[in-house]
C-alpha cells in the first residue's frame, strides 16, 4: 500500500472514531457519567502534577504522552482489523 493510501485510511479512521466516541457519549449513560468524573477529577490530577519537581513532572508527562499514543495506535489496529475480518466474514457468506 502506497503511503499516501495509508494516511488517507488514518484520516477516515480519525474522523469514524471522533464520530463514535460522539455517539457513544449521547447514547451511553455510564460512559458519559465516567467521562464527566474525569474531566472534573483532572483539575485535582494537575495539581498533584505541579507539586512534583521538574523531573518527575516531565517524567510523568512523557509516560502519560507515550501510554495515549500506544492507546490511539492499538485503537487503530482494533478497527483495521475489524474491518479485515468483516470482508473476510462477508466473502465466506457469498455476500461480496
Amino acid at each position: 500500500m502506497s503511503r499516501e493510501y495509508i494516511d488517507h485510511l488514518k484520516q477516515l479512521f480519525t474522523e469514524v472514531h471522533e464520530n463514535t466516541m460522539k455517539d457513544l457519549r449521547s447514547t451511553d449513560k455510564e460512559y458519559s457519567e465516567i467521562l464527566r468524573s474525569i474531566i472534573e477529577e483532572s483539575k485535582n490530577v494537575e495539581g498533584i502534577i505541579d507539586c512534583l519537581d521538574d523531573e518527575d513532572k516531565e517524567f510523568f508527562l512523557r509516560y502519560k504522552e507515550r501510554r495515549g499514543r500506544i492507546e490511539w495506535i492499538e485503537r487503530e489496529m482494533l478497527y483495521f482489523q475489524g474491518l479485515k475480518d468483516c470482508v473476510k466474514l462477508l466473502r465466506f457468506l457469498e455476500i461480496i
